[in-house]
């Protein structure tokens, strides 16, 4: 049974939704006679060095309140040179935000759903990616759980990251989606997985999938599982607008896209992204900077709460 809690909230996300319902689930925590530390953010990066300084000073459960970005940050303040700073530490998720795709891909349907997961889950000991890349002449490393992509998807959540979400998860992003596909140019890029180069040529996107879903609620990895030690990539060769927008943009929200002429599938390990030029690249949501990437899994490193069974294997007849 969990004593004690340390909580990671950012009241801004969602919209503000999380500061309108963390009060309610903390109360609900303490009435089950949980103690609950709470943290809150106020500006990007809190939430890494709140959960890297809650870690180092003997915090084992963290809880995150927020979208898909906070629990971004959380991760990478509880990792170091490609390790967890303390193995035993075990993560929960409250999905308040506005991206709650990890949370769903973990089984997870709501708040409610998430503090019964708190109390009576199981843990698993899932996968993590790890991107390295060059910014200002130094080499910086950014960890995710979920997904990383470079190019289309990229610059769509900076787009989203500047904007409104009020209209919720799946206007939101299908939304900006389309405004990116209007405007955006891709480059030619050379994607390399487990040393062999898979596609060089102009791209639209690369993904790299260790979770199932992506922005909001699409199928982007039917797939993907996070504790087989494998990336599901994805390569979108360059097309016409009006297939992203007819075609392949509904596709995706249904897990479709698999198969299509348009889309290359592997899966890996290691994973290089080189351009001719520069594509920005996201990390669950968040946009830490550009080509060129080379990316790692970092096998079953974080303990987390699930509602899903995730020791089952996922079905592989998709793979290409």
């Amino acid at each position: 049974m969990i004593q004690e809690v340390d909580a990671i909230i950012n009241p801004a996300s969602g919209n503000g939704r999380t500061r309108r319902v963390w009060p309610s689930v903390a109360a609900r925590l303490r009435a089950r006679g949980i103690t609950v530390r709470e943290h809150l953010t106020s500006a990007p990066g809190d939430a890494s060095r709140l959960a890297r300084d809650a870690v180092l000073g003997g915090a084992r459960e963290i809880l995150v309140a927020g979208g898909d970005g906070t629990l971004n940050e959380v991760v990478n303040g509880l990792f170091d040179d490609g390790r967890p700073l303390a193995p035993d530490v075990v993560l929960s998720v409250v999905p308040c935000g506005t991206g709650r795709d990890f949370s769903r891909s973990l089984g997870i349907r709501n708040t409610d759903h998430a503090l019964t997961i708190l109390t009576d889950g199981k843990v698993y000991s899932v996968d993590v990616g790890r991107i390295t890349y060059q910014e200002d002449g130094a080499t910086h490393d950014r960890y995710f759980l979920n997904v990383a992509d470079v190019g289309l998807g990229a610059e769509t959540a900076a787009l989203l990251n500047r904007s409104s979400k009020a209209l919720g998860p799946f206007l939101a992003y299908f939304l900006g989606a389309a405004r990116t596909i209007l405007t955006f140019r891709g480059h030619v890029a050379r994607v390399v997985v487990d040393g062999e180069t898979i596609f060089h040529g102009p791209i639209g996107m690369v993904v790299l999938a260790n979770g199932r879903y992506h922005a909001g609620g699409m199928d982007m990895a039917p797939m993907a599982s996070l504790t087989d030690g494998l990336f599901e990539v994805l390569v979108l060769r360059e097309v016409p607008r009006r297939v992203l927008l007819g075609s392949l943009l509904p596709r995706v929200y249904r897990g479709r896209h698999i198969g299509h002429a348009a889309v290359l599938h592997r899966s890996g390990r290691e994973v290089v992204v080189e351009a001719e030029g520069t594509l920005l690249f996201e990390c669950d949501g968040e946009q830490p900077g550009a080509t060129d990437i080379r990316a790692v899994v970092l096998p079953r490193s974080l303990r987390v709460r699930a509602a899903n069974d995730l020791s089952v294997p996922v079905a592989r007849t998709s793979r290409r």
